[in-house]
């Protein structure tokens, strides 16, 4: 027994040393090497792990706009007893990071369709609007050109800026959509809301929601989330300088842009209620949209019920993805 209160401390002070020495050895290899290798590697398995074990296929679709071009994963084998669920992200990187935790079960019930919108993994665009209109539009013209329907059936689940995504989408198209979950969004706050919101923080809005260094996307991972966050301070700087490079870089104004647009433009004078079933579904942790306001959007909208996760924050999706996929499915296959 006292030689095994001797040999635990050497075994923790050996396998420290170690670690040390391996994040030494990467910073050596990979510090000074500016093309961002290991996230375009992790992004491919990602491509891969999304075709090998969820069955999902990327497809590109050109709008007819003639200007707008729009990259989703869709099920490569769709079937007509499963239900079409179309899945929108929010800022923080394309559909393939935000969705990683959900697709393989979310794929195993429904037929998806998951768009990148608009400036966010391979979409882009020529037109010059930042309106959430034009994602909703930019989304449903894909879908349109993949076989979807205008005659209902869909249902939209969506996270935070996605969630002002799939509100438009219900609004403008009822009869195409009929269903819609929103996860920790802040539709129908006020100018002045979101900006008080998200000025708590400190520091250009644009700056957090688009981050520029790895300061910056510390604090976004920060305020997203309430556990599990710990992770963030191991993460080499060179690391997350590459995935801001790969995730931001290459449309970083016009994604400025669309944070800009959102946060400044008014909500209708008076705050439209979707008429689809809704199922809203909140962390009472929210630093980012706090609870109250999704409280408020559950007694605006009279066809919706509302799921609070304890001791979650906004990132659902990651926090509590199982918990998030099981509340979905139930909804959507109206499961009780």
């Amino acid at each position: 027994m006292a030689s095994m209160k001797l040999i635990v401390p050497l075994l923790r002070r050996y396998i420290s040393i170690a670690i040390s020495l391996f994040q030494s050895l990467v910073l050596c290899l990979f510090d000074n090497f500016d093309y961002p290798i290991l996230i375009n590697l992790a992004d491919a398995f990602l491509s891969l792990y999304f075709i090998t074990f969820c069955d999902l296929r990327p497809i590109t679709v050109d709008l007819d706009d003639g200007e707008t071009t729009v990259h989703f994963w869709v099920s490569g084998h769709r079937r007509i007893t499963r239900p079409d669920l179309v899945m929108l992200h929010g800022y923080g990187g394309n559909s393939k990071w935000q969705f990683i935790h959900q697709v393989s079960d979310l794929s195993k019930s429904f037929n998806l369709f998951i768009p990148d919108l608009v400036f966010f993994g391979e979409s882009h665009s020529r037109n010059a609007e930042r309106t959430v209109e034009f994602q909703a539009r930019s989304v449903v013209g894909g879908l349109k050109r993949l076989g979807c329907s205008e005659e209902g059936g869909l249902a939209v689940y969506s996270i935070s800026y996605g969630g002002f995504v799939a509100y438009r989408m219900a609004k403008i198209w009822p009869e195409m959509v009929e269903k819609v979950v929103i996860v920790s969004s802040g539709v129908g706050f006020t100018q002045q809301q979101k900006m008080t919101e998200l000025k708590k923080h400190g520091g250009d809005v644009s700056e957090i929601l688009v981050p520029r260094n790895p300061r910056d996307l510390r604090m976004l991972v920060r305020i997203s989330m309430n556990t599990g966050i710990a992770f963030i301070d191991w993460i080499p700087d060179f690391i997350l300088s590459q995935f801001i490079t790969v995730m931001y870089e290459t449309h970083r104004k016009e994604l400025v842009e669309l944070a800009k647009n959102l946060l400044e433009r008014e909500e209708d004078a008076e705050f439209y209620a979707i008429s689809q079933k809704t199922l809203i579904i909140w962390g009472d942790k929210d630093e980012v949209f706090p609870l109250e306001h999704g409280r408020r959007l559950h007694r605006h909208l009279p066809n919706s019920s509302l799921e609070i996760l304890k001791d979650i924050g906004h990132g659902v999706n990651i926090e509590a993805p199982t918990t998030l996929n099981n509340l979905i499915t139930s909804f959507v296959l109206d499961v009780s």
